[in-house]
């Protein structure tokens, strides 16, 4: 098992769709976070507490869009809602990964908020992989990403010395995803 962390448009989702194509199952923590808004639930009911009904589409569900565009520009807002979500998000992750070694699962966790969460013991190699911002940047805007979000959600998680300190390796997200892969399986083998 590995987690991957970094920014968004660094090359993280690329790398794990890689590993999954050679039968590696895959954590996508975006999505492990989203799950965790369920209407009517206690992190839902907290989170239009502190943002508002503005939040919520008309079925009672999470507008994610509109709840990024909310908080990714405000480091405030986005302590704010972390401090919400972070400690659901690390019940929820640890589960995953035990459910995951306990069945012995080769397992990839794509996890960008991993050092935002404060980079708890989970037990498995963190990978970080990184990008220059104006690359990040281009990444998210090819994806659709119009550009003043772009920028905000490339600048909204920190991911400097201490981070790739604390990283057990650390993949520069320019290289081709072939030799991205190439590095991370050489490391892996080497443990």
């Amino acid at each position: 098992m590995v987690l991957l962390t970094g920014p968004s448009g660094a090359g993280k989702s690329t790398l794990a769709k890689l590993l999954v194509r050679e039968a590696w199952e895959h954590l996508d923590g975006d999505a492990l976070a989203k799950g965790l808004y369920i209407p009517g639930g206690s992190l839902m009911r907290d989170v239009v507490r502190v943002f508002g009904k503005q939040i919520l589409r008309p079925d009672g569900g999470l507008d994610a869009r509109r709840l990024g565009e909310i908080v990714f520009p405000s480091p405030a807002r986005r302590k704010a809602l972390n401090r919400l979500v972070y400690p659901r998000f690390i019940r929820a992750l640890s589960k995953a990964l035990r459910d995951a070694r306990r069945q012995g699962k080769r397992l990839v966790a794509d996890v960008p908020v991993y050092f935002d969460l404060g980079a708890p013991a989970l037990g498995l190699p963190v990978v970080m992989v990184v990008a220059p911002l104006a690359v990040r940047i281009a990444r998210l805007q090819a994806l659709g990403v119009p550009a003043a979000r772009a920028a905000a959600r490339a600048r909204a998680l920190r991911f400097g010395a201490a981070e790739r300190a604390a990283s057990d390796l650390v993949l520069d997200g320019r290289k081709a995803p072939r030799e991205l892969l190439k590095a991370l399986k050489a490391f892996l083998q080497a443990r």
